[in-house]
């Protein structure tokens, strides 16, 4: 009989713990966002993620709605740039319960549904494949990242009035796949403009036979749609020819691995021109530089791994950061419209909804017909000088931006 009256209380000791969200504060329930992205293969653009979803839920903590508060907690799981693995961790994301999963799109194709099915978000902030994101078909699919299709008009509005022979060499990867399908349509009305098409394969560490293909076409440009890698081994290859075309790259071209595979030849990287989401708005740079405080005085300034000749270290500004914050916050006001996290479904319908101001100052937000978060015109160009880039002067949008300091 005693150890009956004892066992009582401890029960509804623990029926009452359950009640509070598992681990939260007091009266506190707690929500848990999956972050799918490749820590172990493209290090940066995974741990940029992470840490721009991590300080969003900070700012977001905790959410107050009708049905409860909640604070958001953040697990991190490594897709390798593996379609199988990123399937497999949305799986797991599902079975924990996830409230949502944000996504650097590699697996998305199939990933979706197994999200959908239970009514889960994925808000993607790295890949612009323009097939990743359709309202109509993939209604629980989100992004606030520049879309290929963007890039991709932008980059043929630069070059073209340039009137340059123009090879495109697009790797084999989901991501140069989904480049040399937006190229090949922003392109497509100006065929006179194409030298070749090349495509390389994405793990290749010498690229000499293409790029030389690339110059017996008579190409005087490149434009490099591949994994970061791979940009590096295409200007080892063009440069250590003393080959000084032109190469002009999507974001992945600003990507710290660049720079650090070419560390001893940085004058290889000068001249490396991109096309990238701007990071500061019309209104200007305060809201941007607000952001990138709150962010290295979490973080710290992010390390590129490189020098500029001064002997100055350089610093990653973080943009991809930005877009992943915006998302959390974005969908912190989703629950809170939806009433709380018990209704998948109305949470799915408020985030067709909510707008949020974004970390640089641009509204962020969706409705039932765009599901991109991002405006493709928002597009402008950087070069590379010294490790460090700087909007060029040579393009109406870009000749407006500040450059933002990498110089530490």
């Amino acid at each position: 009989m005693s150890l009956r009256r004892s066992t009582v209380p401890i029960l509804l000791l623990l029926v009452l713990l359950s009640g509070c969200g598992g681990g939260g504060e007091s009266g506190q329930k707690t929500l848990t966002i999956v972050v799918n992205a490749p820590f172990s293969k493209s290090p940066y653009v995974g741990e940029t993620i992470a840490r721009g979803v991590e300080l969003g839920a900070t700012v977001s903590n905790p959410v107050d709605t009708t049905e409860a508060t909640y604070r958001i907690r953040v697990k991190r799981l490594d897709n390798a740039l593996s379609p199988r693995k990123a399937i497999a961790n949305v799986r797991e994301a599902v079975a924990d319960g996830a409230v949502a999963i944000v996504d650097e799109g590699t697996g998305v194709d199939a990933s979706w549904r197994i999200a959908e099915n239970a009514k889960i978000p994925i808000g993607i902030t790295y890949q612009g494949g323009v097939g990743l994101v359709d309202p109509a078909t993939r209604p629980n699919v989100f992004r606030i990242a520049p879309t290929d299709r963007g890039i991709a008009f932008r980059l043929a509005e630069y070059l073209i009035p340039k009137r340059p022979n123009v090879a495109i060499l697009t790797d084999d990867s989901g991501y140069g796949d989904e480049g040399r399908a937006a190229l090949q349509r922003s392109f497509g009305s100006n065929p006179e403009a194409i030298a070749a098409r090349i495509r390389l394969p994405a793990d290749a560490t010498d690229v000499s036979p293409q790029v030389l293909q690339a110059r017996r076409a008579g190409a005087t440009a490149l434009l490099v749609w591949a994994r970061p890698a791979t940009i590096a081994n295409v200007l080892t290859a063009a440069r250590s020819r003393r080959w000084q075309v032109p190469v002009y790259t999507p974001p992945s071209g600003a990507d710290p691995l660049v720079r650090q595979q070419l560390a001893d030849r940085p004058e290889w990287v000068d001249g490396l021109t991109f096309a990238s989401g701007r990071m500061t708005a019309e209104l200007g740079p305060q809201a941007w530089q607000s952001f990138e405080s709150q962010f290295e005085g979490r973080y710290g300034p992010d390390p590129v791994g490189v020098k500029t000749s001064a002997g100055d270290e350089v610093v990653q500004p973080p943009e991809y950061a930005m877009y992943a914050y915006d998302f959390v916050n974005v969908l912190a006001a989703a629950l809170k419209q939806a009433g709380g996290a018990g209704d998948r479904r109305k949470v799915l319908d408020a985030l067709n909804q909510v707008t949020v101001r974004g970390a640089n100052g641009d509204e962020r937000g969706f409705n039932l017909h765009n599901h991109d978060g991002v405006v493709d015109d928002d597009v402008y160009f950087a070069r590379f000088r010294d490790m460090t880039f700087e909007p060029v002067k040579d393009d109406p949008l870009s000749s407006t931006l500040p450059t933002i300091d990498q110089a530490k």
